[in-house]
């Protein structure tokens, strides 16, 4: 009778000289790769390319390669390959600014190119002018590493002059590159940045800068750790190797690379939906994709006018035809909910109760010093318990007499 052997669908079959071996593809790497000696490793490479069934594949070049891909893999966002661009097309810098309340101001940074640290000063002062009294700083465009100067030029407007922003290790010197903020700041109070793992590494070394000083609130989700400078190698005409040559260093020395910021207050949206609302406000207002449409509703204003849209939106949709909002409304919530948290903080600022009791003893004013003192009112106490008093008859009247004749 034959017999069915079941195996776990997680395991793979390898037959080596009849023997039927279960081998799990979620332990072939990973830890134990990480704690295999540096002579296992070289053990694996030569009993692969001597007894493998396909050995004659195992080239040189190949383990090569391999070697190559697995080193990229394990450094993930420290180096990479990337296709040689024969033409680029400089990034144009942008800076969008605008009121999203009466005194809530909302300042993005699209791309930490050349000459955008100039447009951020110019918009923030402009900002400032305005009578801005809270700032919603948005660096989570998704661009390329950035420039780090442009990153200082930014941070110029918020930290004091002569004081160290951060600085820029690079490997092979003894000494690290030093920025230092050159200028007054144009914005001393308290920055709600929002960031997420689009940041860009110089876009992520504004929101540390800040978050080091006291002075961000960060919102969004977790950032990348990208907080290097990367250098360009050419390979052959068609790639080239990126890879981190010098490491952002806070000014007490620590490090955020591969590590990361997080935010205080999480808070994730669809990336998808935050680059359209991105390109479709560039030149444009944030408003629409942050105000609630609202549908026109009979009110007091239709009722002067002698109209009702809520009649006129029932006739339309009973003839299938559309009406505004139904294809429905694209929204940045990360936004939304950071003005929210800015107006709430702002409401709650306003009933701020004081608890310090006023020892300082009352003093009479001259109109009531010479006025005569109005004595307390003393209850009245009976001397003894009250007699009821019977109430008085009535007296019969006496039937009308008529007079006689």
């Amino acid at each position: 009778m034959p017999m069915s052997l079941r195996l776990p669908s997680t395991a793979q079959l390898l037959v080596c000289s009849g023997l039927f071996v279960a081998a799990s593809p979620s332990l072939t790497a990973g830890p134990l790769l990480d704690q295999l000696p540096q002579n296992g490793v070289q053990s694996a490479f030569q009993i692969l390319r001597r007894d493998y069934i396909r050995r004659d594949d195992l080239t040189y070049e190949e383990l090569n390669r391999a070697a190559l891909q697995g080193l990229l893999e394990r450094l993930d966002f420290g180096a990479s390959l990337q296709p040689v661009v024969q033409h680029a097309i400089p990034t144009e810098p942008n800076v969008h600014a605008e009121f999203l309340a009466p005194d809530v101001a909302y300042l993005r940074p699209d791309t930490f190119a050349p000459g955008e640290g100039v447009l951020f000063e110019k918009a923030l002062a402009g900002l400032v002018e305005k009578q801005a009294k809270q700032l919603i700083l948005d660096l989570r465009s998704a661009s390329t590493a950035g420039v780090f100067d442009e990153a200082a030029l930014m941070l110029q407007c918020f930290l004091p002059e002569g004081q160290l922003m951060f600085k820029l290790k690079q490997m092979g010197r003894d000494e690290a590159e030093f920025f230092i903020s050159k200028r007054a700041p144009s914005w001393t109070q308290e920055v709600i940045v929002l960031i997420d793992d689009d940041s860009s590494p110089a876009a992520e070394a504004v929101a540390a800068c800040l978050k080091g000083k006291g002075q961000a609130i960060l919102v969004g989700s977790k950032t990348r750790g990208a907080t290097v400078r990367y250098t360009d190698v050419r390979l052959d005409d068609a790639t080239m190797l990126r890879y981190a040559s010098a490491e952002l260093l806070l000014p007490d020395g620590t490090s955020t690379f591969r590590k990361g910021l997080e935010p205080q207050f999480f808070l994730k949206g669809s990336a998808e939906d935050k680059r359209k609302v991105f390109a479709g406000s560039r030149g444009k207002s944030m408003k629409p994709f942050v105000m609630d449409r609202v549908r026109p509703r009979f009110n007091e204003a239709a009722l002067v006018s002698g109209g009702n849209p809520e009649v006129d939106a029932y006739v339309k949709k009973s003839q299938g035809q559309p009406l505004p909002g139904d294809e429905g409304q694209l929204r940045e919530v990360v936004v939304q909910r950071a003005l929210d948290l800015v107006r709430s903080r702002t409401t709650l600022a306003g009933f701020a109760l004081k608890w310090e009791m006023d020892t300082t003893p009352a003093t009479p004013s001259a109109d009531q010093a010479g006025a005569d003192t109005i004595p307390k009112a003393v209850p009245a106490k009976p001397a003894g318990p009250a007699v009821p008093v019977p109430a008085s008859p009535t007296p019969a009247s006496s039937p009308s007499q008529t007079p006689s004749r």
